[in-house]
C-alpha cells in the first residue's frame, strides 16, 4: 500500500508559498531572518525549526552546502503550484536553471533553483515564446560595460546560431560564458565588455557552441 504523502500545517504552508514568492519575484530564495520576520518569530531557531521539517517532508532540498539564501525547492513543492505557474498573455514566467560565469570561462551550474516573473514589455517585439526562454545567475565582472552586473539574472532564449555584436551564453570546449559574439577575418570570437579581460578565440580542441541569445536581466537588490 502506498503511503501518502506528508500534509503541511497551515503555518508550514505560509512559509513555503513565502520562500516561493520569493523565488518567484526576485530569483532568490528568502534568508532565515527574512522568513523569521515573516512569520513573526522573535527567535531565528523557530524559523531553522520549521525550514528542518519542511525538508523532512520533502519540499525543500537539503543544500551541500549551507549559505544565507540556499532555501530551494523541491519538485514536490513546485507541483503544488504548477496550474499557476503558468506564462500569460501580460506575464511571463521563466525558470531559472542556476549560474554562468561573466568572468573567465567556467562549467555553469545547470540546476533548477526557481522562477522569475516578468513583465512581457521588457522583451521586444515579436516576443518570444517562455517555453523557449530560461535564466542564469550571472557572476563576474567581465560583462560590466555591457551592463550586466555581478548576481543579474540574464534572460536567455535557446538557439543555436546568432549575429555579430549580440551578447550571447556559448559553450568553447566545455566551459560556459557570456559574452558578446563578434566576427573578424580570423573568424568567430567571444569580446568582454571589460578590457582587464581577453577575447576568447575559439580552435579545433575547443570549439564555439552558442547555447542561447540573452533577451533582458533582472536585477535583485540587496
Amino acid at each position: 500500500m502506498t503511503k501518502a504523502p506528508p500534509k503541511l500545517t497551515k503555518i508550514q504552508a505560509k512559509a513555503l508559498d513565502f520562500i516561493r514568492t520569493s523565488l518567484e519575484r526576485t530569483g532568490t530564495s528568502p534568508t532565515l531572518r527574512e522568513l523569521c520576520a515573516y512569520m513573526g518569530y522573535s527567535a531565528i531557531g523557530s524559523a531553522q525549526d520549521l525550514v528542518a521539517a519542511l525538508r523532512r517532508k520533502g519540499f525543500l532540498h537539503t543544500p551541500l552546502k549551507q549559505s544565507a539564501r540556499s532555501l530551494v525547492l523541491t519538485p514536490k513543492a513546485i507541483a503544488l503550484r504548477e496550474p499557476s505557474q503558468q506564462s500569460t498573455a501580460n506575464t511571463y514566467v521563466i525558470h531559472c536553471l542556476g549560474a554562468v560565469p561573466a568572468g573567465d570561462p567556467l562549467a555553469a551550474i545547470e540546476e533548477r533553483t526557481g522562477t522569475l516573473r516578468m513583465s512581457v514589455s521588457m522583451f521586444k517585439r515579436p516576443y518570444p515564446s517562455p517555453k523557449d526562454m530560461f535564466a542564469l545567475k550571472a557572476f563576474g565582472d567581465s560583462m560590466i560595460d555591457a551592463g550586466i552586473f555581478d548576481g543579474d539574472w540574464l534572460v536567455i532564449s535557446k538557439q543555436e546560431e546568432s549575429e555579430p555584436g549580440e551578447i550571447v551564453v556559448a559553450r568553447v570546449g566545455g566551459d560556459v560564458t557570456v559574452k558578446r559574439l563578434m566576427k573578424d577575418r580570423d573568424g568567430w570570437y567571444l569580446k568582454p565588455e571589460n578590457n582587464a579581460y581577453a577575447i576568447i578565440r575559439p580552435n579545433e580542441e575547443k570549439p564555439l557552441e552558442i547555447v542561447g541569445r540573452v533577451l533582458a536581466l533582472q536585477r535583485v537588490m540587496s
